[in-house]
């Protein structure tokens, strides 16, 4: 078994984490810690409760490059993006592969057709580069970035064979134009998630998700 923390915190912490603007406003504050028995990753999320729940981490064993497992389901119920922030707790004391685990979605779509989603990594720390850093390279670069793991599955998005994604920073997960996944849950699994660490400083980052309407036929 494995101890799964989700706690809630006032607005002011959520603002002040590296994004775009998040949470500006936002009313329910919330957090999870990315961590259980098995693993400690050192980070933590932050999101409003409102739009994203079912926070669930479940660690590697050992001392492998993927940490874990992240999932979480979000509650869809307009155009509105959804802002998640991704939180270093503590600067690392030496340089280190970061921050690397798997994402999968639960989307709970209330709005309404969807072709797919959209997610971009907003990283306000300095970019590393292979000058500086060991782990930095063409397939790993120094910002927040996404992978595609060999678990990915687009879930409801038919017709979207990868999360379009490898090393930049964002992805894109698009099925047919008409779109088909219309008012329910689907999941889509295996987007990786990675940040670089750098010894002595903070790096977190933020993703903002957005659906993808239907095209009008």
């Amino acid at each position: 078994m494995f101890t799964h923390w989700l706690k809630i915190y006032s607005v002011p912490l959520a603002l002040g984490i590296a994004g775009a603007g998040l949470y500006a406003g936002a009313a329910n504050a919330g957090t999870c810690e990315l961590a259980d028995a098995n693993r400690d990753t050192g980070w933590m999320l932050t999101f409003d409760d409102a739009q994203v729940s079912n926070c669930v981490f479940t660690g590697n064993a050992g001392t492998g490059r993927n940490k874990g497992t992240l999932d979480l389901t979000l509650n869809i119920a307009s155009a509105k993006p959804i802002d998640i922030g991704f939180v270093q707790e503590v600067a690392p004391a030496e340089d280190s592969f970061g921050l690397r685990i798997t994402w999968n979605l639960t989307v709970n779509n209330n709005y309404q057709v969807l072709r797919g989603i959209r997610g971009r990594a907003f990283d306000n720390t300095e970019k590393l580069d292979d000058d500086e850093n060991e782990f930095v390279e063409n397939a790993h670069p120094g910002f927040a970035h996404f992978h595609n793991d060999g678990t990915f599955n687009p879930g409801p998005f038919v017709g979207a064979e990868d999360c379009d994604c490898e090393s930049d920073r964002d992805f894109k997960i698009k099925g047919e134009d008409h779109g088909v996944f219309s008012l329910g849950t689907g999941t889509v699994t295996g987007i990786g998630v990675h940040q670089i660490q750098e010894q002595g400083r903070v790096r977190s980052f933020s993703v903002s998700v957005e659906p993808l309407e239907a095209e009008v036929k």
